[in-house]
C-alpha cells in the first residue's frame, strides 16, 4: 500500500483475492483523506472472477459517481535479480506488519537453506533497483539476504533472515562508525543514517535500510555521513523507527 496524505497524487494497494493479488490505483480526490487508509469497504462491487490485475477507480467529472477502469496492466518488478533464490509472496505467513512495506513471515519449508524451522524471516516490498544491493553479499555488514519476493510473475520485493537484537544508541558510535567505513570503502553511502538503521547484535553491527544507498560516492559525503552518526545516536525522535525489535531498551 502506498498512500498519498495529501491526495493529490494516486494511492495504490495491493489485495489478496484467494490466491491471487490484485493492484488498485484509486485517483486522487476519489475518498476523503480518512477513507483512503482503509478504502476497502468503500469500493463499487469489482468482478473478482474476471481477467484483470489492475483497478482503476476515480469519480465521474459530471456524475461524481465512482468509476472502474480494469486492465491487465504488467507492472514494473526489480529487473536486477541476482539472487538464485525465488519466493511466492503467498507461499509466506504474514505473522507481524512492521511498516507500510515491510513485515515478518514465518518461511516454513520453502528455502533452500537451513533455518530454524519454522523460521522467521523479514519480507519488503522494493520500489527501486538500489534497494537490493548484492554488493553485501557475504560481508557480514547486513542481515543474510534470502532471495527475491515475486508475484504474479514480478520480482517485487525480498527476503532476509530476522537477527535478534536492538537499535544503537551513543554507547554504540564507534562499531556503528566503523561499519559505515567498510561500506565507504566499497565507493557507497548509506543515505539514511538514524539509529534504528544499526542493528547491535552478538555478531556486531549489521546495517539496515538501503533504499537511499548512493554509489560512486565522494569521500565528501562519506565525510559528511560520518560526521551525522553521534546525532543519530542520541536522537529520540522515533524517525527512522519503523523496525523496531524486542529487547530494544534504548
Amino acid at each position: 500500500m502506498e498512500v498519498d496524505e495529501d491526495d493529490a497524487f494516486e494511492s495504490e494497494y495491493r489485495l489478496q483475492i484467494g490466491n491471487q493479488v490484485k493492484y488498485l490505483i484509486i485517483s486522487s480526490g476519489t475518498f476523503d483523506r480518512d477513507m483512503l487508509s482503509f478504502p476497502v469497504q468503500s469500493l463499487p462491487r469489482l468482478p473478482y472472477n474476471e481477467e484483470w490485475t489492475t483497478a482503476h477507480i476515480s469519480r465521474d467529472d459530471t456524475s461524481s459517481d465512482l468509476k472502474i477502469s480494469l486492465s491487465n496492466k504488467i507492472l514494473a518488478g526489480v529487473r536486477c535479480q541476482w539472487h538464485r533464490t525465488r519466493i511466492d509472496r503467498l507461499a509466506l505467513e504474514k505473522t507481524k506488519q512492521l511498516t507500510a512495506m515491510t513485515f515478518e513471515a514465518v518461511s516454513h519449508s520453502i528455502l533452500p537453506i537451513t533455518l530454524s524451522s519454522p523460521a522467521t524471516v523479514i519480507a519488503k516490498i522494493a520500489r527501486f533497483e538500489w534497494e537490493v544491493p548484492s554488493c553485501f553479499e557475504g560481508s557480514g555488514l547486513a542481515p543474510r539476504f534470502l532471495g527475491h519476493v515475486q508475484e504474479n510473475g514480478r520480482v517485487m520485493g525480498f527476503l532476509i533472515e530476522k537477527i535478534d537484537g536492538r537499535a544503537a544508541s551513543l554507547h554504540d558510535r564507534n562499531v556503528c562508525e566503523t561499519a559505515l567505513r567498510r561500506i565507504h570503502g566499497m565507493g557507497l553511502v548509506h543515505g539514511d543514517v538514524n539509529r534504528y538503521n544499526f542493528l547491535v547484535t552478538e555478531n556486531g553491527v549489521k546495517l539496515l535500510d538501503f533504499e537511499c544507498l548512493q554509489e560512486n560516492a565522494s569521500p565528501e559525503s562519506m565525510r559528511k555521513e560520518l560526521e551525522k552518526v553521534r546525532a543519530a545516536l542520541v536522537d529520540e525522535s522515533g524517525r527512522g523507527g519503523g523496525f523496531i525489535f524486542q529487547g530494544d531498551s534504548n
